[in-house]
């Protein structure tokens, strides 16, 4: 048996079974080393930074005196990105090594499935990362501190003033430039893969309802605390895929479902050990509310097609897109203060 692998429009060369699975591996174990790399490099430069402040500078560091250097570390977001980007290196080696040709070859149901795929552009996904995106950019201009005191999931605002669209605004802020990158990327992604999959309306209502549900959970178990993000959206969507790959698994790569369930275990862990910096009843709550609505909306019968949507649910996502844009557009007259509320 052998397979053809396509190197340019003339050069076409055969190779077994065993060298595409070697030239895969290969694959996966270079960008897991350089996970590794750049999380150590986090991690160790992280660690030097904050051992000279507190050692040499603590002038420079709030209540720095008693505090040892781990006390800063575990609140310091470089080093807990770190440490996630050496776990997820560790798991990309391990996950190389057991790696077996089987695992590459789709069923005869998920090439039929990709066969009936129509290649769409993901146009919501774009505007909802470019929302969030202009949001930052505004916050930029009105500081990021008092971007969170007019238009953050501060929630003793909530009680106290009824400002209950703080729930919305507090997912379109974001708290600088790895905030935004890592959310941006990760809505983008798999935002782009749910409209793939199954429909651009089905990506709108689930982050808009992720977004409300994580805003809740945190509001209720956290009544006191301020947040910010949109990632209590982003863990509905990766609870929505979940639920997607589990009912849609014969019809898709074996490592579809696998890879949904790494993703809310690394992020899990991540909020674990990162727990004074992440909302993690946020994440929690739009991952339960992304699930909910998978098992309700992806259907049992693997004959019948996701993607096909009554018109009723286009324009529920048209009006969820366009609740989060206003939301957004909302935000940035607030940072800017043309408005108050």
């Amino acid at each position: 048996m052998s397979l053809q692998y396509e190197e340019s429009n003339e050069d076409k060369r055969q190779i077994t079974p065993e060298e595409y699975l070697q030239e895969r591996k290969a694959a996966i174990r270079a960008r897991s080393w350089w996970a590794i790399g750049f999380g150590i490099f986090a991690i160790a430069g992280s660690f030097a930074a904050i051992w000279l402040a507190v050692n040499y500078f603590p002038e420079y560091m709030e209540d720095a005196a008693g505090k040892s250097v781990f006390y800063f570390l575990f609140r310091n977001l470089y080093f807990l990105l770190g440490i996630f980007f050496l776990a997820v290196g560790i798991w990309g080696l391990y996950y190389a090594k057991k790696l077996k040709f089987e695992d590459l070859i789709p069923s005869p149901e998920a090439i039929e499935f990709a066969r009936q795929s129509v290649s769409t552009t993901p146009y919501y996904s774009y505007i909802l990362v470019g929302c969030i995106i202009a949001v930052t950019i505004t916050q930029n201009y009105a500081g990021l501190d008092e971007s969170v005191e007019i238009a953050g999931l501060v929630k003793p605002y909530i009680w106290e003033n009824h400002q209950y669209w703080r729930i919305l605004t507090g997912a379109a802020l974001h708290g600088g430039f790895l905030h935004i990158f890592f959310n941006g990327y990760a809505l983008y992604g798999f935002g782009s893969l749910i409209e793939y999959l199954s429909n651009r309306a089905h990506l709108t209502v689930v982050f808009l309802l992720a977004i409300i549900g994580g805003g809740l959970t945190s509001l209720y178990f956290m009544p006191d605390a301020a947040s910010i993000g949109a990632s209590g959206g982003i863990m509905g969507l990766i609870g929505y895929l979940a639920v997607y790959g589990y009912r849609r698994r014969q019809q898709l790569s074996p490592d579809f479902l696998k890879s949904m369930l790494v993703n809310i275990g690394f992020i899990a862990a991540f909020g674990l050990v990162a727990y004074q910096v992440v909302d993690n009843f946020a994440h929690l709550g739009g991952l339960i509310v992304g699930a909910i609505y998978g098992f309700v909306q992806v259907p049992r019968d693997l004959h019948k097609n996701p993607r096909n949507v009554s018109n009723f649910t286009k324009i529920i996502g048209v009006i969820a897109l366009g609740i989060f844009i206003l939301t957004c557009l909302f935000s940035i007259l607030l940072l800017l203060r043309v408005i108050q509320a």
